[in-house]
């Protein structure tokens, strides 16, 4: 049952369609009315101010509490994680091999790799150094190698840490040299001196280390003067600040140079330097005071709702008169306005909404246009029918017409698009939270013909009167924003910048870049070699497209496959890379050569015949094959799809299901379709030794899947403690960089030496109890 018009536009805009549409009834009644409304507005008010003001001093005081705990907890956080810098340094610092590649010769690479590059993968760090007596010898800018005169390096920032280091070895080993020697007639070695603190580098504050590098065992002799200082500086950057928010569960953390208003919580950061500018680490305070407020809101609305209802008899007798006039207008307005499949307001109220807010509200009054368009709206028409993607649409507004929010419009802006109107306030973070509640909204399941159905959506925003006051342009750049969430991932909210706008130029250039570079031959295949468990031998190799333009450099496949997915190129891209691989490796012994394929490919009806005549043509065993699909391509359930990879494992072509875990995992797709190999996500295994959830769940994967007889492969394998994890719970095969990086054709040959011979045989199906 539709929801009645005044429910979707509101009370005011209700009003003010109807006047719009057919004059205004009776005015002096509607006025009277007004007044008895004021009148025991004016009553409730009395009544509510005396039980709010209690509540609000004993609010303030709990406040104020939990207030002054806080800022102790994120201090004490701050000194902690300054000491607990020492352990990241401590394992490259206290070790005979960097004594030997830094005090007597600098092996750069092997530094980088260790130590800068090492770093930033695992802890994110943004700078590192090395520095020795005659000043710095290495440096990492974000875990990029940088030659040492044209890294940043702020002396003042970091040189009195170095030199405290110094002077504490020094001192050290005076008392070392004076001391007695051990019973075997040894000197006494000496541990790092470390020293930590929060500095000013570069301007931004920022959490720098630094410790002496020394040997472990014993086996280097330390140099006779002052040792190689290592030092690292983490910038107080989202990173850091995200380290926060998973230990304190704090709100919304920011730095900044001046002290916060009012609205948030801060502390001084602990300056290594007293005499520094000072800076202060804020957050949005959590207020158990409100909790009060919300117990004393019953007695309040109780209170409220007795004396509406005296008022609503009042205005019971005032507005019979006038219920036949309204209803017949209000159906006039109806079918002037509103949407006859959702029951939400059309595109011409929607217009005429936008265009008459600034006329109605206060100068400076803000609405936000939300522009939503359903993700994945038509795979559900073309599976199971308009009339199924009719009732979806209908379900859908009636979610629109019931949000949790004021909502002055919701409407449906055709086919599967609509638009929310909601007034805002100044700050723009309620953009976001607004939007992320309309996602929600849309997302949650809906059960249709015997079905279980989920739409994501995605949201683009523009604000009256910041992107102007015209609905047609004010529609148009909602547009462009809703194009950015689509290509940021979907699922997601953004707000119109100029920059979105440029953003479609340059992409639509970029797509007319891709297709000269098939043409031309400027892209290239990568491959990453995968390993078995015991990450010693070869099992075979990952392919991936990279794109070395001849004025741009290097393009990130995350810039252009997107482009490539929502045009025309992606199936000639993957044909294209099938296509290298297969004639690359053709000769590689028996390994096997995994490749991509989109979601997009298998919406071709004849992707197997050209999967196959890439086979016959370069000669490459079709069993040595393995095509990459996404959960995704499952999750649509489209019969096309089903049907190509059918007949590619009809004909010996190994299927595996990549980053499992990350979208619509189920085993009923599995059951429904069996595959060879699922690749367990990164994310899973990064969190190894972070999240118990993490391990449980690649136990529990690895478990089914061997219950199964499908072989699993671990994605982003970067630590000895995720290899050693992966190893005892059995998983089959494992790739990342710890193991080895994406390698050109060139340097193949390396790898081919450690490669098995046979193939590891597929496992064998065997019953288990989870």
């Amino acid at each position: 049952m539709k929801a009645p018009f005044g429910r979707l536009l509101g009370p005011r805009a209700e009003g003010d369609a109807i006047r719009g549409a057919a004059g205004s009834p009776h005015p002096d009644l509607a006025r009277a009315g007004d007044r008895m409304i004021i009148a025991v507005a004016l009553v409730i008010v009395a009544a509510v101010v005396a039980m709010a003001g209690f509540a609000f001093v004993a609010a303030e005081r709990i406040d104020m509490a939990s207030r002054a705990r806080w800022s102790s907890v994120v201090v004490e956080s701050l000194q902690r994680r300054a000491s607990s810098l020492q352990r990241d340094l401590a394992s490259f610092a206290h070790w005979d091999e960097s004594v030997l590649r830094t005090a007597y010769f600098l092996d750069v690479d092997w530094v980088h790799e260790n130590f800068g590059h090492w770093l930033y993968k695992t802890q994110r760090h943004n700078r590192s150094y090395i520095v020795l007596d005659s000043g710095v010898a290495y440096a990492s800018v974000d875990g990029a190698l940088t030659p040492v005169d044209k890294a940043p390096f702020d002396a003042d920032a970091i040189l009195p840490l170095v030199r405290g280091v110094q002077s504490a070895y020094a001192a050290r080993s005076h008392e070392a040299a004076t001391a007695p020697k051990m019973e075997d007639g040894r000197s006494r070695e000496l541990p790092p001196v470390f020293r930590a603190g929060y500095m000013r580098v570069e301007g931004h504050p920022a959490l720098v280390g630094a410790i002496s590098i020394t040997p472990d065992y014993g086996r280097v002799v330390p140099p006779s003067g002052l040792p190689p200082i290592a030092v690292t500086v983490l910038f107080m950057d989202a990173n850091f600040l995200g380290d926060i928010v998973g230990e304190l569960h704090i709100v919304d953390p920011i730095v900044t140079n001046h002290p916060p208003g009012s609205e948030r919580q801060a502390v001084a950061i602990p300056f290594y330097d007293s005499n520094l500018p000072p800076a202060w680490l804020s957050w949005i305070p959590d207020n158990p005071g409100a909790s009060l407020i919300r117990a004393l809101l019953p007695a309040l609305t109780g209170t409220a709702v007795l004396l509406l209802v005296a008022a609503a008899i009042v205005l019971w007798f005032a507005r019979r008169a006038t219920q036949n006039l309204a209803a017949s207008e209000a159906l006039a307005s109806r079918l002037a306005y509103v949407d006859p499949l959702t029951g939400l307001a059309n595109r011409a109220m929607l217009v005429r909404t936008i265009g008459e807010w600034p006329a109605q509200n206060a100068p400076g009054a803000r609405l936000a246009i939300f522009f939503l368009d359903l993700d994945g709206f038509k795979d559900i028409n073309d599976t199971l029918g308009h009339h199924i993607g009719d009732q979806l649409l209908t379900e859908i507004g009636n979610r629109l017409n019931s949000l949790p929010m004021p909502v002055a419009l919701a409407s449906r802006f055709g086919g599967d698009e609509f638009v929310i109107l909601v007034p805002v306030g100044a700050d723009d973070h309620e953009i976001e939270a607004i939007g992320a509640v309309i996602l929600a909204t849309v997302r949650q399941p809906v059960e249709l013909a015997v079905q279980t159905l989920a739409v994501s959506g995605s949201v683009g925003a523009t604000i009256v009167p910041d992107h102007g006051t015209e609905a047609s342009e004010l529609l148009r750049l909602a547009d462009i924003a809703v194009y950015r969430a689509k290509a940021d991932g979907r699922n997601a909210v953004r707000l119109f910048a100029p920059s979105m706008e440029r953003e479609v130029v340059r992409r639509r250039e970029m797509e007319r870049e891709l297709r000269r570079a098939l043409d031309e031959g400027e892209l290239a295949v990568f491959y990453q070699p995968q390993f078995s468990v015991d990450g010693e031998a070869v099992v075979g190799f990952e392919a991936l497209v990279r794109w070395y333009h001849p004025t741009n450099g290097v393009i990130s496949p995350g810039e252009f496959i997107s482009v490539a997915e929502q045009s025309s190129l992606i199936t000639e891209l993957d044909m294209w890379m099938l296509r290298q691989a297969c004639a690359q490796s053709r000769d590689w012994n028996d390994v096997k050569i995994a490749v991509n394929l989109s979601p997009v490919d298998f919406r071709a009806q004849d992707l197997a015949v050209q999967v196959a005549r890439i086979l016959e043509e370069t000669g490459f065993p079709p069993e040595r094959l393995e095509i990459e699909i996404t959960e995704n391509l499952l999750f649509g359930n489209q019969p096309e799809a089903f049907s190509s990879l059918s007949a590619l494992r009809n004909m010996g072509i190994r299927i595996a299901l990549d980053d499992f875990g990350s979208g619509y995992s189920s085993l009923g797709y599995i059951r429904r379709f069996r595959v060879d190999t699922i690749k367990i996500d990164r994310s899973f295994t990064q969190n190894i030794g972070r999240s118990d959830d993490a391990a449980a769940i690649i136990d529990c994967v690895v478990r089914l899947a061997r219950a199964l007889a499908i072989t699993v492969t671990a994605e982003g394998v970067e630590t000895r403690e995720q290899l050693r994890y992966l190893q005892s719970v059995g998983c089959h095969q494992v790739q990342g960089f710890l193991l080895a990086s994406p390698v050109p054709l060139s340097s193949i040959d390396r790898y081919l030496e450690r490669a098995l011979r046979p193939l590891t045989p597929t496992p064998q199906r065997r019953r288990v109890i989870v």
